[in-house]
């Protein structure tokens, strides 16, 4: 069975401790690939239709603890602790936690290179003036749809105005690790030898990598986004036409990638490399398969390495996406996989390291599907930001109020703004020639909408 340090107990009266799982480990390896400049934080937020007090949102934030502990925990170099606080740490825990801001900045701006202080899991923020409601999270603690439901839970608290009587019961709430809720054993011999192929494919056929800035002037600053927002006409134009060939956005959009990256490249062929997170929620039992049990990495990843050449057909790469994904999912024990593939990328990632070998450059997508079905409070202008503090480019892919958009991350300290822009612009390119949209589509009346955070963040045309 599963290691007992990855369940949680009781190591002193309502104290719980629990140590990473291999997933959740390897994300808090790579939230400190820059020591001094953690990474891989996840904020998202929105506005709220009707003013609230900064009362109101501490009482939403008490209530949203008391449902799900985990945002309280602490974070170590092993794992995380919980406290069964007394009323006057929640308290204390709250005016840790809690910020206020009235500097007019939006939280998307405040939050887009943020990190929980202190240890701590999560945040919240809010922002009075606008009535804009934002949490930061780190990764280690929750995925990408995971935080969606947890905004969701948090809109709910405060429109319920929920108060709760007593803490105590709650660490029967705490997530347990994805190995524990699917009972899965150590890996098998078989499951291990699997996941060094796949380590071996990722690390020794080298992915096609982007140009950064020059290794004498690149280091660490600030990481920003840039984000392409299609009309609803356009959206369901794309829909339309990626149902009609047997694939999803996500599928598509990932082709659309892997071309783009090809071209910028400079490099005629080569092979793409980016990691691909598949979200388990549907397939696990109650809590974890609704917005109960939404705190958590519940997923499980692989790396696919996909040859592409300046002739390889957009939807053959879709397609192939599409199958990468689909055995993944339902022909492989994948959540036994991934319990083995982090140790042997982490010690990969490690030896390259003390080698000084240099590692290429990659983009990964991910896609979070419909927004609106994991966030159904009432909630305008939603934003998601992810935090980088490495050469690594992250896209996301989802749909909110029936707009679809394309996310991209990236740290301005070893790319150009200009440069992932001209990124963006080819995904975007490739994507509708590979459906065979009309290009007069493109830009219509609700077409696309281009933005950038910090809204500054590309010189404007002379």
């Amino acid at each position: 069975m599963t290691s007992p340090n990855i369940r949680w107990r009781e190591v002193s009266p309502g104290k719980w401790v629990r140590d990473f799982a291999p997933v959740e480990d390897c994300m808090n390896f790579a939230t400190y690939l820059v020591p001094d400049q953690p990474q891989l934080c996840i904020s998202m937020g929105g506005t709220m239709p009707e003013k609230k007090t900064v009362e109101d949102i501490k009482n939403a934030w008490v209530a949203l603890r008391h449902s799900h502990p985990m945002i309280a925990c602490k974070i170590t170099s092993t794992g995380y602790e919980y406290q069964v606080p007394t009323e006057d740490e929640v308290r204390q825990w709250v005016e840790e936690t809690v910020y206020v801001d009235y500097s007019g900045r939006t939280g998307e701006e405040l939050l887009i290179s943020a990190v929980p202080s202190n240890s701590a899991a999560g945040e919240l923020y809010f922002m009075p003036d606008t009535s804009e409601i934002c949490i930061l999270m780190r990764h280690e603690a929750i995925d990408g749809v995971g935080s969606m439901m947890l905004l969701n839970q948090l809109l709910k608290a405060v429109r319920q105005g929920t108060k709760v009587a007593k803490f105590g019961d709650e660490p029967a709430r705490l997530t347990r690790s994805i190995d524990q809720i699917m009972k899965k054993e150590k890996p098998s011999k078989s499951l291990i030898q699997r996941a060094f192929q796949m380590k071996e494919a990722y690390t020794k056929k080298r992915s096609l990598s982007l140009k950064t800035k020059p290794a004498d002037t690149s280091a660490p600053g600030p990481s920003r986004k840039l984000e392409c927002i299609f009309g609803e006409t356009e959206t369901s134009v794309i829909l339309k036409a990626c149902k009609e060939r047997g694939i999803t956005i996500t599928n598509a959009t990932t082709a659309a990638v892997v071309k783009a990256v090809l071209e910028v490249s400079g490099e005629e062929s080569g092979n793409y490399c980016g990691f691909c997170p598949v979200n388990l929620r549907d397939s696990l039992p109650p809590p974890y398969n609704g917005q109960e049990g939404c705190v958590g990495n519940l997923l499980s990843g692989f790396w696919p390495v996909m040859p592409v050449t300046k002739s390889s057909q957009f939807l053959k790469l879709a397609k192939h996406h599409r199958k990468l994904c689909d055995d993944w999912r339902y022909k492989t024990d994948s959540v036994g996989c991934t319990v083995a593939l982090p140790k042997l990328l982490k010690t990969a990632l490690t030896e390259a390291a003390i080698d000084r070998t240099e590692v290429p450059t990659t983009v990964s997508l991910v896609g979070l599907g419909i927004i609106d079905k994991h966030v159904t409070e009432p909630v305008e202008n939603f934003w998601f930001n992810l935090g980088l503090s490495v050469s690594l480019v992250v896209v996301y892919v989802y749909t909110v109020k029936g707009r679809l958009r394309y996310t991209i991350f990236f740290n301005e300290g070893f790319h150009e703004p200009s440069d992932i822009k001209e990124l963006l612009d080819i995904i975007r390119l490739r994507s509708n020639a590979g459906l065979d949209l009309e290009s007069a589509l493109v830009g219509g009346a609700d077409g696309v909408i281009a933005r950038t955070v910090p809204a500054d963040l590309l010189p404007t045309a002379p």
